[in-house]
């Protein structure tokens, strides 16, 4: 009986046994009493996820600084005279002396003028457009003459020399006269009160003339208010 007893109870423990979780030992004090599994390995804690920060994005791309438009300067031709195309427009002869009257298509300077080697003294009186009045020695009309421009007052440096045809006087002397006393005797029994001086050497001279409407023109080519420089008629 006590056999049967023991094969019973080593039965039991090996159907325990047979049981029981891999890798545990079963641990009974006594054959009645209720088995306990007793785990020999330890699970390691799960371990809390470590976040990695996302990397920075560094952006390396070098912005190019953007170009400030530099504004186009706009040039403005210099007007260039062409000798070749100026004339004499009128000859004006005085007592002594001629004036001349020079028409050019592009007037952008004051220039002087040797007429046959003679110096003559220009001018561009206040409001005339494209004509250079210059006044010396008395000349001939009606034919030819070598005209030379200059750009200084000491006639050194030469700009053209050219042969001109001189006209005949005009009736009448340039400008036209001033608008203000027109009227149809216009350029009829002119008279003109003229005076003589010098300057820096040279001469120059002061006119106004009258005509059967009154006041006709004046012009001079004196730059000096009169102080006892006046020349003999």
């Amino acid at each position: 009986m006590k056999k049967k007893i023991l094969y019973v109870l080593l039965l039991i423990i090996f159907l325990l046994a047979a049981c029981a979780p891999q890798g545990g030992v079963v641990v009974t004090e006594r054959p009645e009493e209720v088995t306990e599994v007793i785990p020999t390995e330890t699970t390691a804690p799960t371990a809390e996820p470590t976040f990695t920060p996302a990397a920075t994005l560094t952006n390396t791309a070098t912005i190019a600084p953007t170009a400030t438009p530099v504004p186009t300067e706009t040039l403005v031709p210099t007007p260039v005279v062409n000798f070749d195309e100026v004339r004499i427009i009128g000859v004006d002869k005085k007592s002594g002396y001629s004036s001349v009257i020079f028409l050019f298509p592009v007037l952008d300077q004051l220039y002087q003028v040797k007429i046959n080697n003679a110096a003559y003294n220009c001018q561009i009186p206040e409001g005339i457009v494209d004509r250079l009045f210059c006044s010396g020695q008395e000349m001939r009309t009606d034919e030819y003459a070598e005209v030379i421009f200059f750009d200084d007052e000491t006639y050194q440096n030469q700009l053209a020399a050219l042969t001109m045809f001189v006209p005949k006087p005009v009736p009448t002397p340039l400008p036209a006269g001033d608008p203000n006393t027109w009227c149809p005797a216009r350029g009829t029994n002119v008279s003109c009160e003229t005076e003589h001086r010098t300057e820096f050497g040279e001469e120059c001279w002061v006119q106004t003339c009258f005509d059967a409407c009154g006041y006709y023109y004046s012009y001079h080519t004196c730059q000096l208010p009169p102080h006892n420089n006046f020349l003999p008629p």
